[in-house]
């Protein structure tokens, strides 16, 4: 996986608190992280807006 704004390579990483666990991916080179979770229910909406027939509106803030 390469990073979105550098193209240095990305680690996944997991995070574990009392309340959730999370998945992260964090550049090796600049440290900009993006969390996995979010990204999936991004593209999740995306596909399924799609398969509706509706014009896609979600965005991704990064």
């Amino acid at each position: 996986m390469h990073c979105l704004k550098c193209q240095g390579h990305m680690m996944v990483e997991r995070h574990y608190t009392l309340l959730s666990r999370r998945l992260y991916a964090r550049c090796l080179n600049c440290g900009f992280w993006l969390d996995l979770a979010d990204l999936l229910r991004f593209f999740h909406k995306v596909l399924e807006s799609g398969f509706r027939g509706k014009q896609v509106r979600e965005t991704m803030s990064l």
